[in-house]
């Protein structure tokens, strides 16, 4: 069989081995996977893909080459893209294209080769992000930049210790992290999505935006000349927003369970919580996400004594991007305050002790040499769910006390402004969730006004 013609500069490239084009047809993995070997090397064009054509070797090896032809240089040249058992022929294709209009451009893929060597992988993108732009010239908060590192660091870099996301990382491979940049697909950042979604579709969603900010900073330093992250709303899993909140019943028998005074000396009641094995910082924490409104973490178990004016009855914040942030505190509020403040001399769970005495929540494990890496209470999460389930109260996520608490706010206040006030928004448009009364105030309100126009019609009639 004679070797065909050559017709342009992209086209079969004549091989230094001595092999003919047996056809040109259009390949798929299908079709690849039923061709045999034969005694002789074999190649298949793409009729696709000017270039790009397979050859199949005696032994049974399958290996994608784009034949090309350098400009002002008179030999063809094979170019190696993969073997068939590592790519696909829509990889194999996509490489081809990204070669043929290198050409084009004046360029050699042997060139590109040796560019993509010194390109930089995604984990030295990321170190160079951390240096350049986790400063507090670029407005990032102390509690943005902790989640960005730890969300990269467990699903980017794949360090950590949680056995139950090492077995879902490692049931399902995509480990993108040592790959260039350049390489790194679409189709890469919805597989890493999906598979972090098997773990917490949340941490999913938030992971892909903060890849979309990395990405955008190599674009900007001309590191890279696209970001691949364009995953659209509709294929995230969204945010399902959850209204569910604690009744003014409900909050206040959670209230009673949680903090619990001795009525003849109005200290803490440390009998009541040893006699029901409660963790009694954890309840302190419950006891003041529902007469605050703040976060849980940064804003709960995080807080400092600094942070408290007693004479201002305020608490303040200077991890914000407009700065410091004060807050107004309730009766209620301070009440629990200065009793934990009290009890700090005293031989308890709330004594001072070196390590942790500059917080209102301190860690109980912190200063025994245990494995308890921060000095403030790491959670209260188990001791929630105990609380609503010893009191027959459905389970939501700790979250709901603060939606709880402003929503109540909402109610006896009637005014939205007090609320986005209360609650630290920059917008009202994230205070207008609270405005969604509940059904049982609309069946309440639309129940009282007919009463009025009620009693309204029966004055007309006695008028009359």
């Amino acid at each position: 069989m004679k070797e065909e013609n050559i017709n342009s500069s992209l086209a079969t490239a004549r091989s230094p081995l001595r092999t003919y084009v047996e056809r040109r047809v259009k390949l798929n993995d299908t079709f690849l996977k039923k061709e045999r070997p034969k005694n002789k090397l074999r190649s298949i064009g793409d009729s696709e893909v000017p270039g790009l054509r397979i050859y199949i070797q005696p032994s049974g090896s399958k290996i994608f080459y784009f034949a090309y032809k350098p400009q002002n240089q008179k030999n063809w040249v094979r170019y190696k893209i993969g073997n068939f058992n590592i790519l696909n022929v829509k990889q194999a294709r996509d490489k081809a294209k990204k070669y043929g209009a290198a050409i084009l451009e004046g360029k050699d893929p042997v060139e590109i080769k040796r560019e993509l060597r010194e390109e930089l992988i995604l984990t030295e993108l990321i170190e160079r992000f951390y240096d350049k732009r986790f400063k507090r010239s670029y407005g990032y908060k102390n509690t943005t930049i902790k989640t960005v590192k730890s969300y990269f660091k467990c699903w980017i870099l794949q360090k950590t210790n949680d056995q139950n996301i090492r077995k879902v990382q490692k049931e399902n491979l995509c480990s993108i992290q040592h790959k260039k940049l350049s390489t790194i697909t679409k189709d890469d950042i919805k597989m890493l999505h999906s598979i972090v979604g098997l773990k917490a579709k949340a941490v999913a969603d938030k992971i892909v935006d903060y890849l979309n900010v990395l990405f955008n900073y190599a674009v900007e330093e001309k590191l890279l000349a696209k970001n691949p992250v364009q995953m659209k709303k509709k294929e995230k899993f969204g945010d399902k927003e959850d209204n569910r909140i604690l009744t003014e019943e409900q909050r206040e028998m959670v209230l009673n369970c949680v903090f619990k005074l001795d009525k003849r000396t109005g200290k803490i009641n440390y009998n009541y919580y040893a006699g029901r094995s409660l963790n009694l910082v954890a309840c302190l924490v419950i006891a003041w996400w529902l007469l605050t409104g703040r976060r849980n973490n940064s804003e709960g178990t995080e807080i400092k004594w600094k942070q408290i004016s007693f004479p201002q009855k305020k608490i303040f914040f200077e991890d914000s991007k407009v700065g410091q942030m004060e807050y107004a505190l309730g009766p209620r509020a301070m009440e629990l305050l200065k009793v934990i403040k009290d009890e700090r001399l005293t031989d308890g769970p709330l004594k001072w002790k070196d390590g942790t005495k500059d917080y209102v929540f301190p860690s109980g494990r912190f200063d025994k040499g245990k494995t308890c890496k921060t000095p403030y209470l790491g959670s209260a999460k188990k001791t929630w769910r105990r609380i609503l389930k010893d009191l027959n109260i459905d389970y939501m996520p700790p979250k709901q006390c603060r939606h709880t608490f402003l929503t109540l706010l909402l109610k006896k206040t009637k005014n939205i402004m007090i609320v986005k006030k209360a609650a630290g928004h920059s917008q009202i448009k994230t205070t207008n969730r609270y405005a969604k009364i509940l059904d049982e105030d609309v069946v309440s309100g639309l129940e009282n006004m007919d009463q009025v126009k009620e009693k309204e019609s029966k004055v007309l009639e006695f008028k009359k």
